[in-house]
């Protein structure tokens, strides 16, 4: 029974066998594995993301009725962000020297850089993104990144379509006041369109 089926046999509230479970999670993990484990790579590392993103499949595998199966990429991001925001979290809790904190927070800071950065445009925006807030920096990620679309962010962070749309739109102004703010830092962005040139 293919992931199909088994949405239609999920809508019409029937109770699924472990087998149908098991087919419907390899399903999920073999088309979205790689998505998960490229959004937790991004954020703290490939060291730490292989163990992110199973944990990831794990808590799909216990919620495997909570998972909206139209949809299934966005739900596992968001239990991705959740499962790195605990992680984070215990990281913190455990670490009682400043020192060792900071080693941490910079180690997070520069991992997606690893991942994406291949021209200097590139290093550019990421500095410009590092100056906004966390929660603006996640929603240009997500959609940048992510290629999530508004209403797929919002199940991300748990918030409805149009407060998605809202957080995306001000991120979008905040990073261009930086950008704008400071010209000759991101002297090589293409600026011909930008001032009429064609």
């Amino acid at each position: 029974m293919g992931l199909e089926a088994d949405n239609q046999h999920l809508k019409a509230g029937g109770e699924v066998d472990t087998a149908q479970s098991d087919e419907r999670l390899t399903a999920l993990f073999d088309r979205h594995y790689g998505d998960v484990l490229a959004y937790c790579a991004r954020r703290i590392g490939r060291d730490e993301a292989d163990d992110a993103a199973a944990e990831v499949f794990a808590i799909a595998w216990r919620r495997i009725d909570d998972i909206d199966w139209d949809t299934p990429r966005p739900w596992l991001l968001g239990v991705a962000r959740r499962v790195l925001s605990n992680r984070w979290r215990s990281l913190r809790r455990r670490s009682s020297l400043d020192k060792r904190l900071s080693g941490l927070a910079s180690h997070y800071a520069d991992a997606p850089e690893i991942f994406v950065v291949r021209r200097e445009e590139d290093r550019e925006m990421l500095a410009a993104l590092g100056r906004l807030r966390e929660p603006d920096q996640e929603v240009l990620r997500l959609t940048a990144w992510e290629d999530l679309t508004a209403a797929e962010v919002a199940t991300v962070l748990d918030i409805s379509t149009a407060a998605a749309e809202k957080r995306l739109q001000r991120a979008l102004q905040r990073l261009g006041r930086i950008v704008r703010a400071e010209p000759e830092q991101f002297s090589s962005r293409p600026r011909a369109a930008e001032e009429g040139g064609g």
